[in-house]
């Protein structure tokens, strides 16, 4: 299995910024990939399918995941047609935020007491993802909260979202540690495990025939079959996910384009330039210069990178 730490803190946060929110709309192309800083994550509208950890569970409006650095995952779409979106609000913290500023305390119209800090402290220190199910709307009333502040607010000003992220830790704190079971125990569509499979291997050769065994079926009956719902053919769809992990590496990381290429399964640099240009139109080199001329924000450069303008 292929993972790549796409995004590595260094490009999200700065000294007035040690918490970034983010929405994000998933595709069946979004990239595994994992951290070196901790995510919550939010499901703010749909159903899907999120593989983590090596885990794939069912996922829906309501779902809260905390996901600690080093953890492999990826959300996608329960439908496969792209017209019923699955949208994120991501929460990603910076290893400065538990390092509780002096000025904390009188933000809190009550006491600043030792169960808030031990909640940090416990978040700080796991290990492994846990889940959440929401009850009500406690939780999408505060990501809301948290995403207003962040967007509106001055720059300088982060201390205002502590309050928030204490409260979220009040109400998830008792699911870590506890399995988290779906929700909606519905069936998977096979074509999803087809695809999670496609996205986790998409460094390797993966034939037609290979991939039609993967769901016993015969290459002309998966070939329709992945058209009729998908709107793409097989070879289509895992281009465009080598191309999504291309787009990543040259805004975040400092490989060289033929290493990016090989580290996506593909060794004709001609036929990577011509399948890079028809995903991005434009050269990997002038992709790579564009991004990092026009956004000044590691949130713009993760947008950029899974929605290139062509």
């Amino acid at each position: 299995m292929e993972v790549f730490p796409v995004v590595a803190g260094e490009y999200l946060f700065d000294t007035n910024s040690p918490v970034q929110v983010l929405l994000t709309e998933e595709s069946l192309t979004s990239v595994l990939h994992q951290h070196d800083f901790m995510e919550i994550a939010y499901v703010l509208e749909g159903e899907g399918i999120q593989l983590i950890d090596g885990d794939k569970i069912q996922v829906a409006k309501g779902d809260l995941f905390v996901i600690p650095p080093g953890v492999s995952h990826v959300f996608q779409p329960r439908d496969l047609s792209g017209t019923q979106p699955l949208r994120i609000l991501n929460c990603m913290l910076s290893p400065e935020v538990f390092k509780l500023p002096a000025a904390l305390p009188a933000l809190f119209t009550g006491p600043f007491d030792e169960e808030q800090q031990r909640r940090l402290r416990l978040l700080e220190e796991q290990k492994s993802w846990f889940g959440y199910h929401e009850q009500g709307m406690e939780l999408e009333a505060l990501f809301r909260h948290m995403q207003d502040l962040h967007n509106n607010s001055p720059s300088a000003d982060p201390l205002r979202l502590y309050p928030l992220l204490f409260e979220l830790l009040r109400i998830v704190e008792p699911c870590a540690g506890v399995p988290f079971s779906d929700r909606l125990q519905q069936a998977d569509d096979p074509l999803h495990d087809v695809i999670l499979y496609m996205v986790s291997n998409f460094k390797q050769r993966i034939s037609l025939k290979e991939i039609s065994r993967y769901i016993s079926m015969s290459s002309r009956q998966f070939q329709r079959l992945f058209k009729l719902k998908t709107g793409k053919s097989y070879i289509q769809l895992f281009q465009e996910i080598r191309m999504k992990y291309s787009c990543a590496m040259l805004m975040f990381t400092d490989f060289g384009i033929q290493k990016i290429a090989l580290e996506v399964g593909i060794g004709d640099m001609k036929y990577f330039y011509r399948l890079f240009r028809e995903y991005s139109g434009m050269t990997p080199g002038n992709y790579r210069n564009w991004g990092h001329s026009h956004f000044s924000t590691g949130k713009e450069m993760i947008s950029y990178a899974e929605h290139p303008a062509r």
